[in-house]
């Protein structure tokens, strides 16, 4: 393998695209100083790889671009191709089998650089690989400087072996050792997550089997205890079904008694309604009478006052003329003030007129000198604005000051161009930055890592809801049945009173009563029990008054007639004055007028006179005392109102149930979405993890590339700070000029303005002055208009009040005249009111007396109607003890079937039909055992605390998610046994193969130095008994010299050891060529010649190609390529063949 030729196209000198061919193995580049001859070093250097610019003799990596000369341009790339002859297969792998391999890389000004293999873009590692164990490189022992030289003696152990372990091709095993390392921490990484995961999994996993048992448990335990309750309910149905069976046989029995009963009291009934129509009518009548006998007490009472209210006419009709003589004389009296008030406001008047007139004149003489006053004002303004423009010509004036300060503007432009310039070259290294790092990079990793804690912290936190909201179910369900058992006990109770007080109104009748009403054409207010509404304490009382009126109809008129076969009641309410302390007081709405209500007193002692009942029913009456007819519990009032609370309950109790069946279905609706978030979060966290991996090895390679571009960004942020103290210095003095126009102008300008602001300040004072001396006189003038018009005002006020005294003198006289004529009709009027009372007075006696006689006949009948009622009682007392246990048997069969419609309610919603139950029950069971064994189970239940129903499924989830980390740690463990395998077998291959090519380098180095010195001994020795890590030093003497160390040698010394060393390498491990620049520079002619010698001795197995300018080394050159700058920075090639010049020599 063998370098052919080199193509330059824009690289630093070579603007031209130059090829450089390399036809012989010796190879010699010659050329005065500063042609460009390094440049192709150079060129090699930066094809293979090289990134440091400071190796490439410059600042920057846009250096290598020409940057333009005298007479030419800068030019937008640059590019350089290195063409290999491949024919001896040297180049293994994919490249094995092309004969050519042409390597190129192209960089241009905005930092783009791209390498290509064969015309195929590919990396710089690819690069890098291709030539690995060749010993070609970027910094490779195949390259040597002048420099390089010294530094290769005086290199430390650990840069010295570099060239042994490049020489023993063990670079590329390095490099894999290198990747293999990062893979095996990458692994131990992970590993550490992973157990880190694991442990924590582990626990979880603990915890929730701990909970998934008690879930177990819990749902064993709820299985038997809605088996027990199911049985328990059925057991209960059957003993509510025998019992209620035995109940409706004793009420057929009841029922047929009540009805015997009701007969008998229907029969007595009839001869009391009777009765009670006489009554009535008799009752009637003697309203009439009544009504007579108040209207004559009426007339006579308004005759009374008419004859009284006569004679109080005449006493003020005296009263009223002494009157009028009192007034007259008092107008007479404030006529003669008025008037007299008059004339006095008339002489100020006279008196104010020649101080108006004055006040008129200084007024206008105000005005003039404010006038006069505006006119100078404004001329002072147009003059003011006449100066202004003068002042603008003088700012004009200024403009040469201007113009200085331009030409420091042009001086700062240059400059802000030269930071341009520095600020591209800065973009240009961040550019290459960039392509190696991303700042944001460790950003991410950071934001990545706690975000991954924190979702961790949130998939807890979803964990810990999760149990919290199982719980929250338990206890809604709890709520749910606490409600429901609640709503089913207040069914039943509303079922029984419903029952009672349908059982109350069993009769059909007043249902007939209303339609014959409807038929009449008489709507009917409603019935007692619906109208009735009595104070709370006398509630009681007034249900023993109207037990036998509640399903009696409210009319508000007298039917004109009433059929016998309906055998119903009525109430006629009518307009009365409501009793004091009667029944009536205590009901409020239209029974209010109910004339039986009003008839009775409330009170706790009895009277002769009245019926009198006190709140606990008890009544007295003039035939005697009767104890309550209905009992307390047997009230249908009571009964209608607990019937209307027990209904308002349940309205609260389906309302309180709906709420909880909203809370449940959201509850259940949460726990959906808690699982759902749940898994999407354990997705999440482990993509994260993924990603978390995947940028920790990016960011371990960036952190290794990033510090070889800071040094070049900081040389050029301090030309930039250079460059920016120029700018600021440019910046104060142009601000000096600035300032020092400013202060000139305003220095003319106020001489100026001084002078007219003192103008300006005294007109503004005369006009102020005018304003006040106006403001002055207009208030003056005002006050006078004021005073003349009040004047006035009071003159026309006095005016109007003696008009209006004279009127009112007048009509007074006119009312005496009046008074004072004789009345002679109010004297006759008088004695015909006394006649007409004297005839009211007997009337009214006479009607008393028919009073007393039809009040009489009422007490006669009334007295029957209680005698006939007395009898009854016997009757209603027999009834009502049949009615009481007929109703009891009756509630007692609603509750026994409301609680029947319970048990039922509560298997359908158990979901447990009855008959399935009832087939499945034992012949052994009994309600008391299915009890005691019910709260077994719910203690049972309750001793389990709460209960987290999920953790089954998330127990198996776990367990899954577990054993697959599991997998993957075993897994993680068997690559990372794996990799350090290959890490030991990596380490004894390289350790095999640096002592080989050590010993094999110092071997030849002992053979080569005594023939480049012509004597003396040279040998290499190790620093450590480790050959891994072990340093390697260089010990040499020359011939008759007995020197401690290598750093004692002179410079030449120094070279030729270089040399030996390379050159024993070289012979070990040859590169494919060999690049050499000036390295015979501090040899004299003698070693010179040695060098020669050596070169040209080692050139049958390597290619040379040397920069020099020693004659010795040039004949030495099998081909010479000459390098000439004609054109100032500008380089072309001149290659010339020596065997073709003596060739031609020879002929000529």
């Amino acid at each position: 393998m063998r370098l052919k030729h080199i193509k330059l196209v824009g690289f630093k000198s070579f603007v031209d695209p130059t090829k450089v061919p390399f036809p012989h193995q010796m190879t010699c580049v010659v050329g005065p100083n500063g042609c460009g001859k390094s440049n192709v070093i150079d060129a090699v250097r930066w094809v293979l790889g090289e990134s440091s610019a400071k190796n490439l003799r410059g600042d920057a990596m846009t250096d290598v671009i020409f940057n333009g000369s005298s007479s030419r341009k800068p030019v937008s790339q640059a590019s350089v191709e290195l063409v290999f002859d491949n024919s001896s297969g040297r180049i293994q792998g994919e490249y094995a089998n092309y004969a050519e391999i042409s390597v190129k890389r192209l960089v241009t000004r905005d930092g783009r650089s791209d390498y290509f293999l064969n015309n195929s873009k590919c990396r710089r590692r690819d690069i890098t690989d291709l030539f690995l164990g060749t010993g070609l490189g970027p910094r490779s022992y195949a390259i040597i400087e002048q420099g390089m030289i010294s530094r290769l003696i005086e290199s430390k152990p650990q840069e010295l072996r570099i060239f042994i372990e490049e020489a023993a091709g063990i670079s590329k095993y390095k490099e894999r050792r290198r990747e293999t390392e990062n893979r095996m921490q990458h692994t131990r990484d992970n590993l550490d997550r992973l157990n880190d995961v694991r442990d924590e999994l582990g626990s979880q996993l603990d915890k929730l089997q701990r909970q998934a048992a008690a879930a177990r448990r819990y749902k064993d335990l709820k299985s038997q205890e809605r088996k027990y309750k199911a049985e328990l309910q059925a057991l209960r149905w059957l003993a509510q079904e025998q019992q209620a069976e035995q109940i409706r046989t004793t009420i057929r029995e009841q029922e047929t008694e009540l009805e015997r009963w009701l007969a008998e009291q229907r029969g007595s009934e009839r001869g009391t309604l009777e009765l009670r129509e006489q009554a009535e009518e008799t009752k009637q009548k003697l309203d009439e009478i009544q009504q007579q006998f108040y209207q004559l007490g009426n007339d006579i009472t308004r005759h009374e006052h008419e004859l009284q209210g006569l004679r109080q006419q005449q006493q003020q009709r005296e009263q009223r003329r002494h009157q009028l003589q009192a007034e007259i004389g008092q107008f007479e009296q404030t006529l003669e003030d008025d008037k007299a008030q008059w004339q006095e406001l008339e002489q100020q008047r006279e008196m104010l007129a020649p101080e108006f007139e004055l006040a008129e004149q200084q007024l206008q003489e105000a005005e003039q000198r404010l006038e006069t006053e505006e006119h100078a004002w404004l001329q002072w303004q147009d003059d003011y604005q006449r100066h202004l423009d003068e002042l603008q010509r003088h700012r004009e004036a200024q403009q040469q000051v201007q113009l200085q300060q331009q030409r420091i503007e042009h001086q700062l432009q240059r400059q802000h161009e030269e930071l341009q310039r520095n600020g591209k070259e800065v973009v240009e290294l961040k550019q290459q930055l960039n392509e190696i790092t991303n700042p944001e990079l460790q950003q991410q990793i950071d934001e990545l890592s706690a975000a991954r804690e924190q979702l961790k912290e949130q998939l807890s936190v979803t964990d810990a809801n999760i149990v919290t909201n199982s719980s929250m179910l338990e206890q809604l369900h709890a709520q749910r049945e606490h409600q429901q058992s609640m709503q089913q006990q207040l069914l039943g109770r509303k079922s029984s009173l419903e029952h009672l007080l349908q059982a109350a109104q069993a009769e059909s009748w007043p249902v007939a009563v209303r339609e014959w009403l409807l038929e009449q054409g008489i709507e009917p207010l409603g019935q007692v029990r619906d109208l009735l509404q009595v104070n709370t304490i006398w509630q009681f009382a007034a249900e023993q008054i109207v037990t036998d009126w509640l399903d009696a109809w409210v009319l508000q008129e007298r039917p004109k007639h009433w059929p016998e076969h309906l055998g119903a009641r009525i109430v006629v309410l009518r307009e009365q004055s409501v009793a004091s302390n009667s029944l009536a007081e205590a009901v409020s709405g239209p029974l209010r007028q109910w004339s039986l209500l009003n008839e009775v007193k409330c009170g706790e002692e009895p009277s002769a006179k009245s019926i009198v009942i006190n709140s606990v029913g008890q009544l007295w009456s003039v035939a005697g005392y009767q104890a309550p007819q209905v009992a307390a519990e047997d009230s249908q009032i009571a009964q209608q109102h607990e019937l209307q609370s027990v209904t308002r309950e349940l309205l609260e109790l389906e309302q309180q149930l709906t709420e909880i069946n909203e809370k449940l279905a959201k509850q259940k609706s949460v726990a959906a979405d808690l699982h759902q978030l749940r898994e999407q979060q354990r997705e999440h966290l482990s993509e994260m993890q993924a990603q978390y991996l995947s940028l920790s090895e990016k960011l371990q390679w960036q952190t290794q590339q990033r510090d070889s571009l800071t040094t070049k960004l900081q040389l050029l942020d301090e030309q930039n700070a250079a460059t920016n103290q120029q700018l600021e210095m440019l910046q104060i003095e142009r601000q000096e000029l600035i300032e020092q126009a400013d202060v000139l102008l305003e220095q003319g300008q106020q001489r100026q303005d001084d002078d007219w602001q003192a103008r300006r300040v005294k007109l503004q004072e005369s006009r102020q002055q005018a304003q006040n001396a106006l403001s002055t006189v207009q208030k003056s003038h005002q006050q006078l208009v004021l005073q003349i018009q009040q004047t006035d005002s009071q003159r026309q006020h006095l005016q109007t009040l003696i008009s209006r005294i004279e009127a009112q003198k007048q009509q007074a006289k006119e009312q005496l005249s009046l008074l004072e004529q004789p009345d002679e009709d109010s004297h006759e009027q008088l004695e015909i009111l006394a006649l007409q009372l004297e005839e009211l007075i007997q009337r009214r006696e006479q009607v008393d007396e028919q009073r007393r006689e039809w009040a009489n006949r009422l007490s006669e009948q009334e007295a029957q109607i209680r005698e006939i009622s007395s009898g009854a009682q016997g009757v209603q007392g027999q009834i009502e003890k049949v009615r009481v246990k007929l109703q009891s048997s009756q509630m007692e069969l609603a509750a026994l079937q409301e609680r029947t419609r319970n048990v039922l309610a509560v298997l359908q919603e158990m979901q447990q039909p009855l008959k399935p139950v009832l087939e499945q029950l034992s012949e052994e069971a009994n309600e008391k055992a299915w009890q005691a064994e019910l709260e077994r189970l719910q203690n049972a239940i309750q001793r389990l605390g709460a209960i987290n129903l999920a953790a089954i499924e998330e127990a198996e989830v776990l367990a899954e998610r577990k054993e697959y980390l599991d997998q993957q740690h075993e897994d993680l463990s068997s690559s990372l046994e794996t990799l350090e395998t290959a890490i030991r077998k990596i380490d004894k291959e390289t350790r095999q193969r640096f002592r080989t090519t050590y010993d094999a380098v110092n071997s030849g180095l002992q053979e080569l130095f005594p023939k480049v010195f012509g004597g003396g001994s040279a040998y290499l020795e190790l620093t450590d008994d480790d050959l891994l890590e072990t340093g390697v030093t260089i010990m040499a003497r020359p011939p008759g010299k007995k020197n401690s160390t290598i750093h004692l040698l002179s410079g030449g010394e120094k070279a030729l050891t270089a040399l030996s060393l390379v050159f024993a390498i070289f012979r070990l491990n040859p590169a494919p060529f060999c690049l050499l620049d000036e390295v015979d520079a501090p040899l004299d002619d003698a070693n010179v010649g040695r060098f020669c010698r050596l070169v040209e001795e080692m050139s049958a197995t390597v290619q040379f190609i040397y920069i020099s300018h020693n004659k010795v080394a040039m004949e030495m050159a099998s081909h010479l390529a000459g390098v000439t700058m004609q054109e100032a920075g500008v380089s072309r090639l001149v290659a010339v063949d020596i065997d073709e010049a003596v060739a031609l020599t020879e002929a000529s």
